[in-house]
């Protein structure tokens, strides 16, 4: 068997070298072995353009819904300063899912400045508290989260309290959703946006053209909310 090209490497060259692909062919890399995969998660980390990330539930009705897919863009004018991840997961294999999930937004948790999680119609309460407590402990630079039309019920208050806390979250916009008033009860959270109605540019449209819709609507913080709005 011959030397491994990549061990021969000193690690900092090694790692330069991963951070020419792209980040599918470095998950790749990372399956060779333990040692390839410590050096493309190195090489991951060592990213520094910030991300934006849109998990997107599809119902069990869509081809596919069982399985999870990542799309990461780099098109467009909007997106020529960062990142953006488009996962699609299932609410009903949410389970199986999770694990997977958690795993690439690891990959980003430093970088991440927004996360959207959408679903439609709103379904039974399956997103863990986990996953809000995540985000408010591991990811630094978060500044705006978008959830649309899901069940929040799982979410407690100490979750609440760290997000309030966080150091840079500008706004936190409910769209639709059932189970929130935990995040209204704690009046410590001046960032909470509550919309009942639509917002305008995301209005109609399947599950699987939400990420862009969500992406052109979102730039710049800026929307423009149609029939009624709380904030607190």
């Amino acid at each position: 068997m011959g030397a491994d090209p990549l061990g021969a490497l000193p690690r900092t060259l090694a790692r330069k070298v991963l951070c020419l692909l792209s980040l599918r062919d470095r998950t790749r890399c990372e399956r060779v072995c333990t040692l390839w995969r410590s050096i493309a998660m190195e090489a991951t980390r060592a990213e520094t353009k910030p991300v934006w990330v849109y998990v997107i539930f599809r119902k069990n009705h869509c081809s596919g819904h069982e399985k999870m897919t990542v799309n990461i863009s780099f098109d467009g004018p909007i997106f020529w300063n960062r990142q953006v991840a488009y996962i699609y997961c299932c609410s009903c294999h949410f389970d199986e899912h999770e694990g997977p999930l958690m795993t690439i937004l690891s990959k980003f948790e430093q970088r991440v400045e927004r996360m959207c999680l959408v679903d439609r119609p709103v379904d039974y309460p399956f997103l863990p508290d986990s996953i809000f407590s995540y985000m408010a402990k591991c990811m630094p630079k978060l500044q705006f989260i978008y959830l649309r039309e899901l069940d929040l019920e799982k979410i407690n208050r100490a979750t609440v309290v760290d997000l309030a806390n966080h150091n840079t979250l500008k706004k936190v916009i409910v769209h639709g959703c059932r189970n929130y008033e935990v995040l209204e009860d704690f009046r410590n959270l001046p960032q909470l946006l509550v919309v009942r109605g639509e917002i305008l540019g995301l209005k109609g449209g399947s599950a699987s053209s939400d990420g862009s819709r969500l992406a052109s609507a979102g730039t710049g913080l800026k929307f423009r909310i149609r029939f009624y709005v709380n904030e607190y």
